[in-house]
């Protein structure tokens, strides 16, 4: 009973927003090196652990509002620990808090200069041209964008659960329609859109959640490790950081509004974003599960690339489960570590 007490008392304590009680210090239980940073956001680097060290390493973009450690969510359930483990060298972008200097970062700031910085830090390291580059959730979208940009850094491109085609049958897209949703009159408000903003949103996804778990808890509290994992989860999707503003005001816009983005119709730096300049090898997972990203928005990604090289796979998982469930150690990462050291 302590344990579930504990459980509680700290998810309760997260009700209140990370603008005025921080970010959580804990993050994840592998240790890393920051390598490189600029503003907020560091790069991470998390050494092969394993026997064997392949040559190219891979960078990590994963969303800009939650916060990286999903990738080492915990012992046995982490997806870095089993790259490292299987001799990946592993680069990890943490997006950091953005404060008042950040409101007026762009696409062109994230998505080129900032993965850049990852992508140059990475090569120089592990003395290469090219590394991989991991995209997740939004993060994945602006790593697509780097690969379309600046395709001579770009090995292979990892596409895990990235939404491509905004004009999907998801709620996020419904509900951002330009004549539901006006992302002007939020920016110009808040600057950066504040985090109790963005989670009213997502707890509407599944309202219903909110109020399962509570007795999901109770009713698994004497299974073998069920409320650490219960805690970590709360913490870990409670632990989530502002927008910034202009960036925010472009991704509604050039994506979920007008789906510029699949089209090849987006601009960032005066550049047009044009998928089709993608001709690295591609692969993009797709959670059947996915209530944020449905698995047809995800798959379009192979239609408009260019590559020759390309492949999907498909689990039987949520969002998040892609990087935190049991089934990863033994069923999905195997696969994605094997498609990239295949092309190591």
């Amino acid at each position: 009973m302590k344990q579930i007490a504990g459980a509680v008392k700290d998810a309760l304590g997260r009700v209140v927003p990370m603008e005025y009680r921080g970010v959580d210090a804990e993050t994840g239980h592998l240790p890393f090196d920051v390598v490189a940073s600029r503003g907020p956001m560091r790069v991470l680097y998390y050494a092969p652990r394993g026997e064997k060290r392949l040559r190219t390493p891979i960078v990590f973009s994963y969303s800009l509002i939650n916060r990286f450690y999903i990738l080492d969510f915990m012992p046995g359930r982490s997806l870095l620990e089993y790259l490292t483990e299987a001799g990946h060298p592993c680069y990890v972008i943490d997006w950091g808090v953005p404060g008042t200097a950040e409101v007026k970062k762009t696409w062109e700031d994230y998505a080129v200069t900032y993965i850049d910085l990852a992508m140059r830090t990475a090569c120089e390291r592990e003395g290469v041209e090219q590394a991989h580059l991991y995209g997740y959730c939004m993060g994945g979208t602006m790593a697509l964008a780097y690969a379309a940009l600046r395709p001579a850094r770009v090995k292979t491109v990892v596409s895990m659960a990235v939404p491509v085609d905004f004009h999907d049958d998801g709620l996020f897209s419904t509900w951002t329609r330009p004549q539901n949703f006006n992302p002007d009159a939020i920016v110009d408000a808040f600057g950066n859109v504040p985090t109790w903003l963005m989670e009213g949103g997502s707890r509407l996804l599944m309202p219903l959640t909110n109020a399962t778990k509570w007795r999901d808890l109770w009713e698994n509290r004497e299974r073998d490790g069920f409320i650490e994992i219960w805690r970590r989860m709360e913490k870990w999707s409670s632990d989530n950081v502002p927008f910034p503003g202009e960036l925010y005001r472009q991704y509604i816009k050039d994506c979920y509004q007008t789906n510029n983005f699949l089209h090849g119709k987006m601009f960032i730096g005066g550049e047009r974003v044009d998928l089709g300049r993608i001709t690295a090898p591609v692969l993009t997972i797709v959670a059947l599960r996915d209530h944020i990203v449905p698995p047809p928005s995800a798959r379009v990604l192979l239609d408009v690339v260019g590559s020759e090289d390309k492949s999907a796979m498909e689990f039987k998982t949520g969002h998040i489960g892609l990087s935190s469930s049991s089934k990863g150690r033994k069923v999905f990462w195997p696969a994605i570590s094997g498609w990239i050291a295949e092309r190591d």
